[in-house]
């Protein structure tokens, strides 16, 4: 597969493109096509979210430097939002139970004094457990927002790949019926 060809606006930019003026208009004509014309808006359930707020300006802003902020991204891009919010959150959780873990096993000596050993074990095991099933979702979660870091990218370059490089040439009629003759 060839290369996708320069956003128009970038080939605009350098000034050494080797397109007509004609090609330009219509490669630029053709990307404002795929869009939708509404600028990306956040939603309320993202803006009450400290770092899902905090990501989506971000991910508007990457999005405006490559003209690129329409609404046709915004499930996405929201579901990639409240996604890292949860990883915050479960990271958060994870640092927690490590916090009581680490004190679980400060504390052993005051175990072996009441003779307790036994419960003492049975809290650590299951202290551990939670904490590996918690490190787990995370690595889930990680695992879903890669997988919408590329779809965001891919969307954005199919849909360049999508737009002809040159606009379809139109038939000479004459030619034609002379050939056909």
């Amino acid at each position: 597969m060839g290369r996708p060809s320069k956003p128009a606006e970038l080939l605009k930019s350098e000034g050494k493109s080797h397109r007509t003026k004609q090609e330009l208009a219509f490669r630029k004509q053709q990307e404002e096509a795929t869009l939708t014309g509404k600028k990306l808006e956040e939603p309320r359930a993202v803006k009450d979210l400290k770092i899902a707020h905090a990501t989506f300006l971000k991910t508007r802003r990457l999005l405006d430097a490559i003209n690129k902020n329409d609404e046709l991204y915004s499930a996405a891009t929201c579901r990639y939002c409240t996604n890292t919010q949860k990883l915050a959150d479960a990271e958060k959780s994870i640092q927690v139970l490590k916090t009581e873990l680490e004190e679980l096993r400060e504390s052993r000596s005051s175990y072996a004094e009441d003779k307790a050993i036994p419960d003492y074990y049975r809290m650590l095991t299951k202290l551990e457990d939670t904490i590996t099933r918690k490190e787990q979702l995370a690595a889930g979660i990680r695992k879903e927002l890669t997988d919408f870091e590329k779809e965001n990218c891919m969307t954005i370059a199919s849909s360049l790949r999508s737009i002809a490089k040159q606009p379809e040439k139109k038939a000479n009629p004459l030619l034609e019926a002379l050939a056909n003759a």
